[in-house]
């Protein structure tokens, strides 16, 4: 097993990752992913090596009319909550934790407003990802000529766990994005990954700093099999995991947040 030196329980939040949004935010965070959905920034998903060119504006049409009927009222800032507590791990400064899972900080305190920023920022750097893994995962066959399916999510993520296990080696937490077996992308999630443990060349497991489960270490059992990627999160995810990727972190100074 290979762990960094990032502890749950004293570099990340007490508090959970529940939210409430106002309209300009909903709005906000709604913009963020339809923008991933004009046709020159999907079909641009070709540096992600997408199969199936051919089948991507009908994978575009699903997804924006998913994402018009589920504008998630329960969407979190998962992906900020993991940037900000890298960022005070970053910097050698204590995370302000919290005291416990419901003890949020308040609209228009510097905290609050600093994870905001940085959920955006996470979803600037990875929003076309996440589009991209859902296209590939729900609108582009597995069989020969598109190559798409679960079968393509598998072989991503064995490459992506190669850069997991490298990042934790150098004792360097790295946020994760996990696209489950959905349809939604606003049922997909981020996480901090901070250890692994490789069982053998199918099966191991990735250790997180987890907004949904604050205060604890938790965990993902993956199986990478001949067709998919089986990964079984201890959080209390409705979906199995079929694929994840390391994020495109770049750190920012968080005394911003600091009251």
């Amino acid at each position: 097993m290979s762990r960094t030196a990032f502890e749950s329980q004293m570099h990340g939040f007490a508090f959970v990752n529940r939210w409430e949004f106002d309209d300009d935010e909903r709005e906000q965070l709604h913009k963020t992913f339809a923008d991933y959905l004009k046709w020159g920034t999907i079909l641009g998903a070709a540096a992600f090596g997408l199969p199936g060119a051919i089948l991507i504006p009908r994978g575009i049409r699903a997804l924006r009319d998913m994402m018009e009927s589920h504008l998630a009222p329960g969407y979190g800032l998962c992906g900020g909550m993991c940037f900000t507590v890298l960022d005070f791990y970053k910097a050698g400064l204590p995370v302000p934790r919290r005291r416990h899972s419901n003890d949020q900080p308040a609209p228009g305190t510097r905290l609050r407003s600093y994870i905001w920023k940085r959920q955006v920022d996470s979803l600037v750097s990875d929003g076309a990802r996440f589009m991209a893994w859902l296209i590939a995962l729900n609108h582009i066959p597995q069989s020969w000529p598109f190559q798409g399916g679960t079968a393509w999510l598998l072989a991503q993520s064995r490459e992506e766990w190669k850069k997991l296990k490298a990042a934790v080696d150098a004792d360097k937490p790295v946020p994760i994005g996990l696209v489950r077996d959905t349809k939604n992308v606003y049922d997909n999630h981020q996480v901090l990954a901070i250890g692994y443990d490789e069982v053998d060349e199918a099966h191991g497991m990735i250790y997180l700093y987890d907004p949904n489960c604050p205060d604890r270490v938790s965990t993902i059992s993956i199986e990478f099999g001949e067709q998919l990627l089986d990964g079984r999160e201890d959080c209390g995810a409705l979906a199995p995991l079929r694929g994840f990727f390391c994020e495109a972190y770049t750190p920012r100074d968080p005394t911003e947040a600091i009251e």
